[in-house]
C-alpha cells in the first residue's frame, strides 16, 4: 500500500489536524516578528519614558526624602501616610483632556506578549484568550487556561500583578529593600489610590512620550492578536480541507511537507498516524532559538507524541 492513499478516518483526520494546529503555531512568521519589534519598543519606552518623565515628574511633585520621613511614621494600613507605587495618573497643562493613567506593573495580556515564546516553549497557548473570546468556555478551555496561569506564574515575574509570590505584597508593606526584586520601577507616593494623586504634565514632549508609552503596549497586544488571527486563519483552512479529504493524499496537496511533520508507523501503516517526527523537533526548536535570540530562557520545543488508533 502507498502511504499517500491512507484512507482517512475520523481518528486519523483528528490526528492529522492536531499535527497540523502545533506546527502551525510553532512556525514563525512574519508576524512573529512583528510582536518581537513591538515587545522591543515596548522594552525601550518602559525604560526611558521612566528616567526622563516618571522620576523626574513624580520626584518634583513629591521629593523623595520627605516622603521617606512620612513612610518612616506610617504603621500597617490605618496609618499609613507614604507608600511606593508604580501606577500614576498624568493630566497635561497645556490642553483640555482628561487625566490618563500610566502603570509599569503587567496585566495579564502584557505577559502573554512579552513571553509569547517563552511560553509557547513550554507547552501552553499563549492566545487562549483570544482564541475563546466570545465564545463559551469548556472543560478544555479551563484545562487550557489553570496550565497557562502556572507557566506564568513559573516565569517568576516580579512586576506582574498576578504572580503568586507577590500576590501579598501591598503597596504601603514595600520598602526599599524590595525595590529590586519587584523590578526597580517604584517611587514613593503620599497614601491613596494612584487616582487621587494626578499630576500635571506642563511639557508636551513629557507628555508625547507618556502617549508613546501607553501605545506600545497597545500595539504590542495587538501584533500578538494579529499572529493568533493569522494562524488560527491556517488551521480552520487545513480543517476544512481535512474533513473533505478521503485519502492522505488530498491533504498532502496544501500540506506539502507533511512527511516532515508526521511520522506514519510502517508496521501499523493503514490504521495509526503518530505524531511527529525527530527531524521535526529539531527544525522548530532552531526555529524557536532564532526567534528568542535575545531571551534568557532556551525555548525548548515538546511536541507530543501520540498513537490514534483506527
Amino acid at each position: 500500500m502507498n502511504k499517500d492513499d491512507i484512507r482517512l478516518n475520523k481518528a486519523k483526520r483528528d490526528a492529522i489536524k492536531k499535527a497540523w494546529r502545533d506546527t502551525t503555531l510553532k512556525t514563525p512568521t512574519q508576524k512573529d516578528a512583528l510582536l518581537q519589534d513591538a515587545v522591543d519598543t515596548f522594552r525601550n519606552l518602559e525604560q526611558s519614558v521612566w528616567d526622563n518623565v516618571i522620576n523626574p515628574v513624580v520626584i518634583s511633585n513629591f521629593p523623595q526624602d520627605d516622603m521617606k520621613i512620612l513612610k518612616k511614621y506610617s504603621r500597617g494600613n490605618y496609618s499609613s501616610f507614604a507608600q511606593y507605587d508604580n501606577c500614576f495618573y498624568f493630566k497635561p497643562s497645556f490642553e483640555d483632556r482628561q487625566e490618563t493613567q500610566y502603570c509599569w506593573n503587567y496585566n495579564r495580556d502584557d505577559m502573554t506578549a512579552l513571553y509569547y515564546n517563552d511560553l509557547m516553549s513550554v507547552g501552553v497557548n499563549p492566545n487562549l484568550y483570544y482564541e475563546y473570546e466570545n465564545k463559551d468556555n469548556n472543560p478544555h478551555y479551563y484545562k487550557q487556561e489553570q496550565d497557562l496561569k502556572d507557566a506564568v506564574d513559573d516565569l517568576k515575574v516580579a512586576k506582574y500583578t498576578g504572580n503568586k509570590s507577590y500576590s501579598n505584597y501591598h503597596d504601603q508593606d514595600i520598602n526599599e529593600s524590595d525595590i529590586g526584586n519587584l523590578g526597580g520601577h517604584y517611587l514613593l507616593v503620599p497614601q491613596g489610590s494612584c487616582h487621587s494623586r494626578v499630576m500635571m504634565i506642563h511639557n508636551e514632549s513629557d507628555f508625547e512620550q507618556l502617549r508613546a508609552f501607553n501605545k506600545s503596549k497597545t500595539n504590542m497586544h495587538n501584533a500578538q492578536r494579529d499572529i493568533f488571527k493569522e494562524k488560527i486563519q491556517l488551521i480552520n483552512d487545513m480543517n476544512a480541507v481535512v474533513d473533505q479529504a478521503k485519502f492522505l493524499s488530498e491533504v498532502k496537496k496544501y500540506w506539502i511537507d507533511l512527511d516532515d511533520c508526521v511520522n506514519f508507523d510502517a508496521d501499523e501503516i493503514g490504521t495509526a498516524v503518530s505524531i511527529i517526527s525527530d527531524d521535526t523537533k529539531q527544525r522548530l526548536l532552531d526555529s524557536a532559538k532564532l526567534r528568542q535570540a535575545q531571551r534568557d530562557i532556551v525555548a525548548v520545543v515538546k511536541t507530543p507524541k501520540e498513537k490514534v488508533l483506527a
